[in-house]
């Protein structure tokens, strides 16, 4: 996307003070002693006891991007503050769909600050439990020499090294074919560090994958059930003990790496306003990984959609909306 001259406009904001705990009935982020002040952009829903008006700056032109396929193979990086940095890359990265007819697409709308993705694909192939997943992106992934940090998050981090941060966001499923394999996951690469060094290099056998599920239909996590983590998160301005199972798989059969998922017990998100804190599943996979990973380095964290077509005979229909998307440094949920 060309950079453009921005312009002011006013948004909700809820302003964090340093270490002072602010809450909403039940619920309540925590920010480390310390940090400065920061902010959480649009969360009303989560926190509107303490809501005060800002500012924030967006695009003066080209306010709505499309991408789609094959146009947009990697992606764009956006900045919705209009700082000239790049916040998210956006992908729409069917990375496992060899032909296909029919629409994939995803919509940045810089003004409203949303992402909105709308697939209705047909004759996929290969029909498989994952064909794709349109994603957004904080930091990097390894195999792009393209990241986008400019929440303040420092990528790549040295897990010993890691600090907290919260993300929060407000995703929803607006429309879901019921034969479609699916989820709502956010999506981690722990690496070595020469893998971290490279931008462009790919994962291999010494690296783990991390995946935090929130919602899924038709799909269950690669590997199998190691064990059960009770991991607090903020849903829909509420506190809760989530109950995750942890699934592993230990060698992914076309790379070599680990896969850890955390995967909802008896409960979901399909649509609703969720945050957590990223490194408290990083921690915790690293309980069950079957290799150290303190001296790995985490590239980012990726938010979207598995969707998978083997049991929808190749087709697959589906929208969602994700919006108010903000990571804030040296926050956690408590």
């Amino acid at each position: 996307m060309n950079t453009q001259r921005a312009t002011r406009m006013a948004l909700p904001l809820i302003m964090l003070l340093a270490g002072v705990a602010l809450g909403c009935a039940s619920s309540y982020l925590v920010l480390k002693p310390g940090t400065t002040t920061v902010t959480l952009f649009a969360t009303t829903a989560l926190y509107s006891t303490v809501t005060v008006t800002a500012t924030a700056a967006v695009a003066e032109k080209q306010l709505v991007v499309v991408l789609e396929r094959p146009e947009h193979y990697w992606g764009s990086v956006f900045d919705f503050n209009g700082d000239g940095v790049g916040d998210v890359l956006v992908e729409v990265n069917p990375w496992n769909l060899e032909k296909y007819s029919g629409v994939m697409k995803v919509v940045v709308d810089l003004g409203k600050r949303t992402i909105a993705a709308e697939f209705d694909v047909h004759d996929a192939a290969p029909a498989a439990w994952v064909n794709g997943y349109p994603e957004v992106i904080i930091g990097r992934k390894p195999w792009s020499n393209v990241s986008a940090s400019g929440f303040g998050i420092e990528f790549p981090v040295k897990v010993s090294n890691m600090k907290p941060f919260v993300l929060s966001f407000y995703i929803c499923i607006e429309e879901l074919h019921p034969s479609v394999a699916f989820n709502i996951a956010a999506d981690a690469w722990i690496v070595r560090r020469e893998v971290a060094a490279n931008p462009g290099m790919p994962p291999g056998g010494g690296d783990l994958e991390v995946m935090v599920w929130l919602f899924s239909q038709n799909l269950q996590p690669a590997g199998r059930k190691v064990g059960e983590e009770v991991i607090p998160l903020v849903v829909n301005g509420s506190r809760i003990s989530a109950v995750f199972e942890v699934w592993r798989h230990d060698s992914v059969e076309w790379g070599g790496w680990q896969y850890i998922a955390f995967k909802p017990k008896d409960w979901s998100v399909r649509c609703g306003y969720v945050a957590y804190d990223p490194t408290v599943f990083v921690k915790a996979a690293g309980k069950y990984a079957t290799l150290d990973i303190s001296s790995h380095y985490l590239l980012g964290w990726e938010i979207g959609t598995e969707w998978g077509t083997i049991l929808s005979n190749g087709t697959a229909k589906f929208k969602w909306i994700l919006r108010d998307l903000a990571a804030i440094p040296s926050a956690t949920v408590s």
